[in-house]
């Protein structure tokens, strides 16, 4: 019989980081659903107004991110992989469904901000990617 054991640090920091990255993902496509733009936040802070929208859109999209790693690192550094393994396919399979189900109803952005708000969307990924970094570095430290 194999011994029961936790996968490596860098398997769990790389699955952990990718299921906070979706997440952050998911979270951005709910709030821009609600109206919440990352794009149109940073306008209003140009503005002069508009600080919490653009303050929930960044929290909540990197929050999630830092939630979802550390949740996901301290179950897979903790539990034995062995256990894990016939949870892998229905709990990507969820994700998938979930990512697909999301974006079928969000609106298009306007001919002229499609630039801005991809420019914002890449910037919030790249963020929550730091940040699901931390949660999962966090939550597999010894």
């Amino acid at each position: 019989m194999p011994a029961l054991s936790t996968p490596p640090r860098p398997l769990t920091l790389v699955a952990a980081m990718t299921g906070g990255v979706m997440t952050a993902m998911i979270v951005h496509i709910m709030l821009r659903r609600h109206g919440i733009e990352l794009a149109g936040a940073w306008r209003g802070l140009l503005r002069g107004g508009g600080q919490m929208h653009a303050a929930m859109a960044w929290w909540s999209t990197t929050g999630a991110a830092f939630v979802a790693s550390f949740v996901i690192a301290a179950v897979m550094s903790r539990f034995s992989w062995l256990y894990l393994r016939s949870l892998r396919g229905p709990l990507a399979a969820i994700l998938a469904l979930g990512l697909a189900t999301v974006t079928n109803e969000i609106p298009a952005p306007a001919a002229g901000a499609a630039g801005n708000h991809a420019l914002a969307t890449l910037a919030a990924l790249a963020v929550a990617m730091m940040m699901a970094w931390f949660g999962a570095f966090f939550a597999v430290r010894r």
